[in-house]
């Protein structure tokens, strides 16, 4: 099948191909998807029975009346109201079958489209909006269902029902057989290419959808920023951009659509007179019985009526491919991290860094050619301008990147032979940007270890420092806390965040300038607080406070990406370079931390 150009250039893979995907969901429930086709043939085999029946009873009562022959009225009668009954409640019997199948295949892929996106590298999340993934997962996947129900039952009856019905009147009339495939095949054509048509003009609507989704999502996040600056009318414009396109683009697919469909209906409606004609002029001339030209013209209407199934069917398919290709492009996206099947070997987490480089995409290397070692138990401070690579080193030791050279290894294990589960377990990262679910207060800190008891987490709070404010709190450690932690100050969240670190009891503790929103005070009782947490742990510190990089056992100064220096801050401050121009700066200097 030749591929389709979409608007925006992008070519539209061939239907079969997303769909095909979808499908294989499908798969996993053989005994729901055979039980509701048996149903549905049966249903078929009776909606082909009954025009016989009908057309057998008046050509009996047509040679009752004319020759006296005998005409059974109540066999005919109960015959026809028994297979119609029989139809009916098959029907009740395969709806609930059908949805079965089709949610639980839903379930299935949003299960997997949830599973795929929790464990896709940060690389993938760093091109891909929040808005665009919530519109495939949701929206996309909703589209599906109508495909899901004309795999598992439309696409079927329409097949089986065209070929029993063709062969029929064939069988009755090979003229008036032929007729019917003379405006049949056209018919059927026409709204096969329209519709193929139709297929990347849906994913440029589902593209546009997400795109409004975008607004919606970030104006609901960014709230206060949007009214702080007092821009409300800005968003609604945008938003008002974003709907226009969407809807006119929506609009003029639709239209597009609903202005073949009845053209291509109309050749086949042309027919219809047509066939009667031909037929009735059979049937005076005595070539054809009257109750066989009742039984044509029933199997006719059954055929127009998947006429107007297979225009359904047609649309269905491409607003189906459409949400198929964007949900598979997401579930198929390769991952540059491959997890290894180790465990952590033992050890007090001593951290090796082996002439790692590492670019984001086609940018120039954020990271190059960098070597250190830190002892197991070390307090290691990194610091360096802004743009030095920082957070960029301390995101590949947990592997939510993977370096382009090099090496990183944990007590020994490259850390790329570990499990995911296994090295993450053992490093604990507090962001500089504080995320807390929707949840309590326990909840929360117990995060990473649910079945953590009720003194386990008070012990973490007490030594995160969090525990007195948290007993100030409405409903102590029971309170629940908004989303993204917004009932909480800066300096609380953080100190919940590292309480939620410290309860998975890690080999290396990495805390990305996770004090940043911490007065001088309060940060001086977590140090406080984290020599002790920290002892027999590896930790690594990126910070700009004097305080904290003056405590550090050792400092690692980068610039550019490469390590410039290295050493303790009485030697690193006793020769010129880079540490000692940045002490005297850009590292803060409180109280308590200030040169003298």
């Amino acid at each position: 099948m030749p591929e389709e150009t979409g608007k925006d250039g992008r070519k539209a893979s061939p239907i079969r191909q997303p769909l095909l995907g979808v499908v294989a969901f499908i798969g996993a429930y053989p005994r729901g998807v055979t039980l509701a086709l048996s149903l549905l043939l049966v249903n078929i085999c009776i909606e082909m029975v009954l025009p016989q029946i009908l057309g057998s009873a008046i050509t009996n009562l047509r040679w009752h009346n004319e020759w006296g022959a005998e005409f059974p009225l109540s066999a005919y009668t109960s015959l026809f109201v028994a297979l119609v009954l029989i139809r009916a409640g098959v029907g009740y019997i395969l709806g609930p079958i059908r949805n079965r199948v089709i949610q639980s295949t839903l379930r299935d892929i949003r299960v997997r489209m949830f599973n795929v996106m929790q464990r896709l590298p940060f690389s993938f999340h760093d091109r891909m909006n929040a808005g665009e993934l919530i519109s495939r997962s949701t929206t996309d996947i909703w589209r599906l269902q109508d495909f899901i129900l004309a795999c598992l039952l439309l696409s079927v009856d329409i097949t089986v029902t065209l070929i029993i019905t063709v062969t029929l009147i064939f069988t009755i009339s090979p003229l008036l057989g032929a007729l019917t495939l003379a405006f049949l095949l056209p018919t059927v054509g026409l709204l096969i290419h329209y519709s193929r048509i139709l297929q990347p003009r849906w994913r440029a609507v589902h593209d546009l959808h997400s795109a409004m989704t975008t607004v919606i999502q970030e104006n609901i996040a960014g709230v206060r920023v949007v009214r702080a600056f007092a821009r409300e009318p800005d968003q609604l414009s945008k938003f008002e951009g974003r709907r226009r396109t969407y809807v006119d683009t929506l609009m003029e697919t639709v239209n597009y659509w609903a202005g073949r469909v009845p053209f291509t209906q109309f050749i086949f409606g042309v027919g219809l007179p047509l066939l009667l004609w031909v037929g009735g002029v059979q049937v005076i001339q005595g070539k054809l019985l009257l109750g066989d030209l009742i039984k044509v013209l029933f199997y006719i209407m059954a055929i127009g009526h998947r006429m107007g199934a297979i225009g359904q069917f047609s649309n269905t398919l491409q607003t189906a491919s459409a949400s198929a290709e964007r949900v598979l492009e997401i579930m198929r996206e390769p991952s540059p991290l491959i997890e290894g099947t180790q465990r952590l070997p033992h050890g007090a987490g001593t951290l090796v860094v082996d002439k790692v480089s590492f670019a984001y995409g086609s940018k120039s290397a954020a990271i190059q050619d960098v070597s250190f070692e830190v002892p197991a138990g070390t307090t290691c401070a990194i610091v360096g301008a802004t743009g030095a690579g920082k957070s960029t080193l301390v995101h590949l030791i947990p592997r939510y990147y993977d370096p382009q050279q090099g090496r990183i290894l944990l007590d020994g294990a490259d850390i790329k032979s570990l499990t995911f589960a296994e090295l993450r377990s053992h490093v604990a990262l507090i962001f500089q940007e504080t995320f807390l679910f929707s949840a309590t207060v326990a909840e929360t800190i117990a995060y990473g270890r649910p079945d953590a008891s009720q003194e386990e987490i008070e012990s973490c709070a007490e030594a995160a420092q969090a525990h007195e404010f948290i007993r100030g709190l409405a409903n102590g450690y029971k309170t629940m806390i908004g989303e993204r932690g917004v009932t909480l100050s800066g300096g609380q969240k953080q100190r919940l965040a590292i309480a939620r670190a410290f309860m998975m009891n890690p080999r290396v503790v990495i805390m990305d300038d996770a004090t940043s929103s911490i007065d001088a005070r309060t940060e001086k009782a977590i140090h406080t607080a984290l020599r002790k947490l920290c002892a027999g742990r590896t930790t690594l510190v990126i910070a700009h406070r004097a305080s904290t990089v003056r405590e550090a056992g050792m400092i690692i100064v980068l610039d550019h990406g490469r390590v410039v220096q290295r050493g303790t801050h009485a030697s690193l401050m006793d020769e010129p370079g880079v540490y000692r121009n940045l002490f005297a700066t850009d590292i803060v200097h409180d109280e308590e931390g200030a040169l003298d």
